[in-house]
């Protein structure tokens, strides 16, 4: 998929796929990402379920893809 195409916001399914993670774990890991996104840029929109593809990527998968 192109860059400028994916989404902007990860779900639990892949969250699930890249930790090999239950569906409950993954929503605990996006709920933790967001509270650390949230508590280092207080203005950032947050949905809940879903974390920022590219706080996702920084936080999560450094140097694996």
């Amino acid at each position: 998929m192109d860059k400028e195409r994916e989404p902007l916001f990860i779900g639990a399914d892949t969250v699930m796929y890249d930790f090999g993670v239950s569906k409950a774990k993954a929503y605990d890991i996006i709920r933790q990402l967001n509270e650390e996104l949230k508590k280092e840029y207080p203005k950032a929109i947050v949905v809940a379920g879903k974390v920022n593809r590219i706080w996702y990527e920084e936080a999560c998968l450094k140097g694996v893809r």
